[in-house]
């Protein structure tokens, strides 16, 4: 995982007016998106994504739309009856392209903020994610409080670097890579990192470590509210992806998911 990956979801930058515009005459040019459906054909919903994991990406080998917010919207899209299309971008570009109308929503765990409502509707809240603490197996810390005149760790370039100069540690250690960050845990050249907890969760569901662990419960500095994104028009596509999360909300594949990429109940949106 690449480090502005992991920055990208809270704090992407809005893309230049001139991309946006260049996007938009791609769109004219070669017929954009949309939701389409027409002689009782089944309808397609195009969805914009980074392809970025644990959150929506295209498995490789299979070809299949997974991760968190991709399986939620498969299970919708069953639900209802659609097909779903994929259409990959740069996420600093997502919400261009989505006004663009080279998709119909954005489905790539995107933070719901202030200025993000002023370009786009989302829906109702999909999951909540944050960092996590990250200590060796035997440590006894159990918060953010506990690590004061600790040795703590962060990757370069990410706002938990900001996180860690913040908590009064003893010496803060930076590192290039997400493996190298955990590594430093293993080692013990750290007493504790602070990470994105949705990458840290998928990482050791596809590769357990037992000389980790993540401090649980634990309430992040930096906590998100995922949504789905759809343009300011498309009232009637907002509804139903909300009443089709709703129904997916009330049956056990909604916490499965989250579970399966290392998220769980206390990612659950209320």
């Amino acid at each position: 995982m690449k480090k502005t990956k992991i920055l990208r979801k809270r704090f992407a930058a809005l893309v230049p007016m001139g991309v946006a515009v260049a996007l938009a005459m791609t769109a004219c040019g070669s017929g954009g998106g949309g939701a389409s459906s027409s002689g009782g054909e089944q309808k397609t919903i195009t969805i914009a994504t980074s392809n970025d994991a644990p959150f929506s990406f295209t498995d490789q080998a299979t070809g299949e739309l997974k991760g968190i917010d991709g399986e939620m919207i498969n299970a919708i899209a069953e639900a209802k009856g659609w097909k779903i299309k994929v259409f990959t971008s740069e996420y600093a570009t997502l919400i261009a392209a989505l006004n663009a109308k080279k998709a119909d929503a954005i489905v790539d765990a995107m933070y719901i903020t202030d200025d993000r409502k002023k370009q786009i509707n989302f829906t109702d809240p999909w999951y909540t994610e944050g960092e996590a603490m990250v200590v060796p197996a035997d440590s006894t810390l159990a918060s953010r409080d506990d690590v004061k005149g600790k040795i703590l760790g962060a990757q370069t370039g990410t706002v938990f670097k900001d996180l860690v100069d913040s908590l009064g540690g003893s010496q803060v250690k930076l590192f290039d890579s997400q493996a190298a960050l955990l590594a430093a845990v293993e080692n013990k050249q750290v007493d504790a990192v602070f990470t994105d907890s949705a990458v840290i969760g998928y990482s050791l569901v596809q590769k357990p470590n037992p000389k980790l662990k993540l401090v649980s419960p634990y309430e992040p500095y930096y906590p998100g509210i995922i949504g789905a994104g759809v343009r300011k028009e498309d009232s009637q596509l907002l509804q139903d992806l909300n009443s089709g999360l709703a129904d997916l909300k009330k049956t056990p594949k909604y916490l499965e998911i989250l579970k399966k990429y290392g998220l769980g109940e206390a990612n659950v949106a209320k």
